[in-house]
Order: C-alpha cells, then sequence, then structure tokens
C-alpha cells in the first residue's frame, strides 16, 4: 500500500475519531465552528489578505478566517486548520492560502488537512442521508450541489470528498469540475441566477409545507407549486399596506421563455410619431452604449426580512384535480328541490377536474438573520372569496460569524500580532469567485 495513501487514510480516520469523540451527530450538519470552540481554542474572522485562513499556537492555540469569502469557504477552512492542529501537534503556526486549501497542491502537510476537512464536514453518513432524502439516483452536478449545499461547503470540495469516499471515478470528478456551480443554482431557479452568486439556493415544494429550512444570510429560497391560470385560482403572497410596486398578490404576469415581463410592456402600445433619421454615427454610439433595461425593485415582504426577486408560471402541462367549493356551491343552488337526492349528493363529493396545470416558481431572498416565516395563499383573483389553500415555510437564518478584534485574543506583544495588524492595512483579497 503506498505511503501517501495510508496517510490519507489516517487522516481521515483521525477526523472521524474527532466526531465521535465530541459526540457530534454524523447524520447532521457539522457545526465546525462551535467544535472548534468546544474543543478549547479560540476563533477568529479577520478580513486577512492573501490567506483563507490560519492557525497559530498563540495560548491554547487558536484558528484565524478571512471574513473576505463566502460562508461554505469559511466552514472548510477551519475545518482546514483543525486539521493541522489535529495531525501536527499543534505547536507549528501555519498561514494558508487559497491553493493550500482548496488545493491540489503537493506539500503533503495541506494534502492532509484537505482529506481531515473532507473527513470532517462529509462524513459517510451524513452523505448517506443527503442522498437518500433527495433520491438522488446518480451523482449529477445537481445532485453534488445538493450535497455542497446541505453539508455547507463549497461545490468543488464536495466532489473532491464524494471522489475520497469513491462515490465517484476520478473521470467523473473532472467532468464535475468543469460544471460551474452558478449555472446549477440558475437551472434551480427556473433560469434566474441568484441575486448574489455565492449565496445557496434552496428548492421546496409542497412537501416541504409547514416545515422549516436552515439556511444563511442572502439565500434564497425557490418555492414550486402547481397552479392552474384557466380556474383564476392563483397563489399570492399576501402583503400589507400600500406600495409602488407590482403587489406579489395580483396576477403573475404573462410567461414567455422563462422570463417575467415588465407590467409597463403589457400595456396596449399607443402610436408613435415617425422617428427621425439621425446620422450613421450617432446610431452607431448608441449601439455601442445601449440603455440598460428597467428592472423592477424586488417585493419587500415578512417585515422587510425577505424580499421576492423572483415570480414565473411554467405551464409544464401536468395534470391535477382540485374542489371548489364556490363552483360547487352555484351548481347545487342551480338544482330544484325537486332533484334527486342522488345527484345531490354526487356534486357535493365530486371532485372538479382543473385539467392542465403549470408550476408557480417564487424566489425569496432571505436578508436578516432569525427566523421568517413565509406565507402564500391559493385564492381566486377575480372575487373576494377566501383563500382555499395555504402554504407556509420557516427560514431559520443563520448569524453571520461577528469580527474579533486582536486585542481579544492577545496583549498586543507578540510577533503574530503585529504581522496580523499589517496584514490589515494591505489592500484586500482580490474579488470573490461567484463560480466557488
Amino acid at each position: 500500500m503506498p505511503s501517501g495513501y495510508k496517510h490519507r487514510l489516517m487522516a481521515a480516520s483521525s477526523a472521524n475519531r474527532l466526531l465521535t469523540e465530541a459526540g457530534v451527530d454524523q447524520a447532521r450538519q457539522v457545526d465546525v465552528f462551535g467544535l472548534i470552540e468546544s474543543l478549547g481554542l479560540w476563533l477568529a474572522f479577520f478580513p486577512l489578505d492573501g490567506l483563507l485562513g490560519a492557525y497559530l499556537p498563540e495560548g491554547t492555540g487558536g484558528i484565524l478566517i478571512t471574513t473576505e469569502r463566502s460562508t461554505p469557504i469559511q466552514r472548510y477552512t477551519a475545518a482546514h486548520e483543525l486539521g493541522h492542529w489535529r495531525l501536527d501537534g499543534g505547536h507549528d503556526a501555519v498561514l494558508d492560502t487559497e491553493a493550500d486549501v482548496l488545493g491540489p497542491t503537493d506539500i503533503e502537510r495541506e494534502t492532509l488537512a484537505q482529506v481531515f476537512a473532507g473527513a470532517l464536514l462529509m462524513p459517510p453518513p451524513l452523505v448517506h442521508s443527503i442522498l437518500s432524502r433527495r433520491n438522488a439516483t446518480s451523482l449529477s452536478p445537481l445532485a453534488v450541489y445538493t450535497v455542497a449545499r446541505e453539508a455547507g461547503i463549497s461545490y468543488e470540495a464536495a466532489a473532491r470528498q464524494l471522489y475520497h469516499l469513491e462515490r465517484i471515478t476520478q473521470h467523473e470528478l473532472r467532468e464535475l469540475l468543469k460544471v460551474q456551480p452558478l449555472k446549477v443554482k440558475q437551472a434551480i431557479g427556473a433560469g434566474r441566477r441568484p441575486v448574489v452568486g455565492i449565496a445557496d439556493v434552496w428548492p421546496v415544494d409542497m412537501a416541504w409545507r409547514d416545515q422549516q429550512l436552515d439556511v444563511r444570510t442572502d439565500d434564497e429560497i425557490i418555492i414550486s407549486l402547481p397552479e392552474d391560470r384557466s380556474t383564476g385560482y392563483r397563489w399570492s403572497i399576501p402583503v400589507t399596506g400600500p406600495s409602488p410596486r407590482r403587489s406579489a398578490s395580483q396576477p403573475p404576469p404573462p410567461f414567455a421563455e422563462g422570463e417575467i415581463s415588465d407590467q409597463a410592456e403589457l400595456e396596449m402600445a399607443k402610436p408613435k410619431a415617425e422617428p427621425r433619421r439621425k446620422p450613421p454615427g450617432q446610431a452607431i454610439d448608441r449601439a455601442r452604449q445601449p440603455a440598460p433595461k428597467k428592472k423592477p425593485e424586488p417585493l419587500s415582504i415578512a417585515g422587510g426580512r425577505a424580499t421576492v426577486v423572483g415570480d414565473v408560471y411554467i405551464a409544464d402541462g401536468s395534470s391535477q384535480a382540485i374542489t371548489d367549493s364556490a363552483i360547487r356551491s352555484r351548481r347545487l343552488a342551480r338544482l330544484g328541490t325537486s332533484e334527486a337526492r342522488e345527484t345531490l349528493q354526487q356534486i357535493r363529493n365530486e371532485k372538479i377536474a382543473v385539467g392542465k396545470v403549470g408550476r408557480r416558481v417564487f424566489g425569496i431572498r432571505l436578508e436578516k438573520p432569525g427566523k421568517t416565516e413565509l406565507r402564500l395563499v391559493l385564492r381566486n383573483e377575480y372575487s373576494d372569496a377566501e383563500p382555499v389553500d395555504e402554504y407556509r415555510i420557516t427560514a431559520a437564518v443563520e448569524t453571520p460569524r461577528k469580527t474579533f478584534t486582536i486585542d481579544q485574543i492577545s496583549d498586543g506583544g507578540d510577533d503574530w500580532v503585529e504581522i496580523t495588524r499589517e496584514r490589515q492595512h494591505l489592500t484586500t483579497a482580490a474579488s470573490i469567485d461567484e463560480s466557488l
């Protein structure tokens, strides 16, 4: 057995033992930040320049994490630094760049820390739990993104860990890494990319009614519900108070090629005077600098804790039958008292078929930490009747980690403190790669 393979196996085993020793439920997302603090290590977040994280043996030992990257990258970096503490004995300082943490790298110490991080955040029971709950029959890009999202790590880290767990081949790994996670998120959002590229998107449907979803700030919930426009019954989000923008309780605009048309474009076009011809040079200049399209402002809901960033109807042609009490009542009222009792009972019991239905897809972005209840109702938009159905889901939005000051973890007399202070005054790291 090659020594390199043996060392990687030992690193993964060390992560699994640590989870067992700490009593962590390995079928649920691992709270790596809480695990670090429970081990007596200090944990701090700074806008580090050129680094994703660091392990420092100062005091009881601790971990620095950059504030310049997304939460999944922060979590994976924290697990990576914890790997240095666990595997190296916690005696030496380690400063890790993006190449060290997200690799590939030729430095064995960094490779082992990567293996440790993957095993810590994606233990086999968690992977099995996610794939079985999602009924994933093959590890497509969507399935890998689902594992990454629910494990709280990046798409690339999830793909590499699935390879280490021998769930995919090296060829499949290479093919999966060619896919941009942003494209997967856009597909989940019915063709609309998320407002914040590094945020996660969570698709839910009727099966999620009255459930709670644990998300992070800027994440988007994609709610897909069956709807048939021919009946007049539409899903809507109740709002309170006047709004200059389109009300979420109004019927959605017509669906055309996956995009929502602006309401102003639906009005009857007025005849225009023949446009004056302009010199060709001006037309070329205008073509080079086209005016940006106007987009409707997102509709704020749930007391300003969330906004509706997507609202589209997809006519997928699935069939469904619903019970319309208003239609049934009108039919019964038209019958005379002499009608047969069997006919009356038949009308009371029948399901009124509404034929082919589509899907109403809402995109809702969570903007503030804490619990946010989202409520949708199904009502006839052309009458004042009460809603015939209701959909509720609770979003528990994680509170972001606050930045610690250096003075909270040191008296300022150490060399590493001066190095860290100098780094904070340098230019911040390059812009976030939205593909992560």
